[in-house]
């Protein structure tokens, strides 16, 4: 086992993105899920649509991966073995989400209009996470 003052800098430079990167998620969920009617009224009419016919399970698995993410940062950060589960969950949730982009009509039209670079890095940081928690835990950083 390592004490703290003996971890790698990489250590606390990827909890820190992880905190920031999981910080801008929960804010974009709760930016989603505490939309103002005018904010509404404000997004074109095919994002409209979508928010509205949005089944419940993607607007679930949002919230459990940006959540996950967050306190799995968090718990890394304080060197906790469970951010390796909590990333986990977060992987699993980002991708529910975004499997919904190939199963409910129309949205792979309209990530086509915007890119799949968001939801390509989603998942590249989600695993990344998870498996830079793996090697911490592995190297004794996490307990």
């Amino acid at each position: 086992m390592t004490d703290q003052g003996k971890l790698p800098i990489w250590f606390w430079v990827v909890g820190a993105i992880a905190l920031l990167w999981n910080g801008m998620g929960v804010y974009a969920y709760l930016d989603q899920a505490l939309m103002s009617a005018e904010e509404f009224a404000a997004l074109p009419e095919v994002q409209q649509d979508l928010l509205t016919s949005q089944p419940v399970w993607v607007t679930a698995a949002f919230a459990i991966a940006v959540f996950a993410g967050f306190v799995a940062s968090i718990a890394f950060l304080l060197r906790k073995q469970i951010a390796i589960r909590l990333f986990l969950v977060s992987l699993v949730g980002a991708i529910v989400q975004i499997s919904s982009y190939f199963v409910i009509d129309g949205y792979m039209e309209f990530i086509s209009a915007y890119g799949w670079t968001l939801p390509a890095l989603i998942l590249i940081f989600a695993i990344g996470f998870w498996l830079i928690a793996r090697h911490a835990a592995n190297k004794g950083f996490l307990r």
